[in-house]
């Protein structure tokens, strides 16, 4: 008896195997975008960084002020790339002069993300010890602590 086609079941059990396979992929797609996005965060976080020192040795050991959550301080736009934002669609940026009438200055650049999944990918990548901390939905990356240090 010759055969032609597939069995119901067949066709079923192939189905099941590729939904699977595709379920995998999709996931691992997801875990590399905020790996991904985790490397630009912390790409991010240097490039405010050298921008303010840049302003801050051109100003004599002045630092730009704060202007709050994803606000560009406009003191540092000539220091960074053309058309920087700190507002992104998965997270936000925000650069914190803690004391900018007190020396020895606190500073720091700070993100914001409603992404768990985001916050655990920059929590593998960065670490979690200092110049690092996470708290809930927030990382702070720490420039200048309370006793002045780099």
């Amino acid at each position: 008896m010759s055969r032609r086609g597939y069995t119901l079941v067949e066709l079923m059990v192939t189905l099941v195997v590729m939904g699977l396979l595709a379920s995998i992929a999709v996931q691992k797609y997801f875990d590399i975008s905020r790996t991904a996005l985790a490397a630009k965060i912390a790409g991010e976080f240097t490039t405010v960084r050298l921008a303010a020192y840049n302003f801050e040795a051109d100003h004599n050991n002045q630092w730009p002020p704060e202007e709050g959550p994803g606000v560009v301080p406009p003191e540092m736009v000539p220091y960074l790339p053309t058309g920087f934002s700190f507002v992104s669609t998965s997270y936000q940026l925000d650069w914190d002069n803690r004391s900018p009438s007190l020396i020895p200055f606190q500073l720091a650049i700070s993100m914001t993300t409603p992404d768990p999944a985001l916050i655990n990918a920059l929590q593998q990548a960065l670490g979690t010890k200092s110049p690092y901390f996470f708290a809930g939905n927030r990382l702070t990356f720490i420039l200048i602590d309370q006793d002045g240090n780099y």
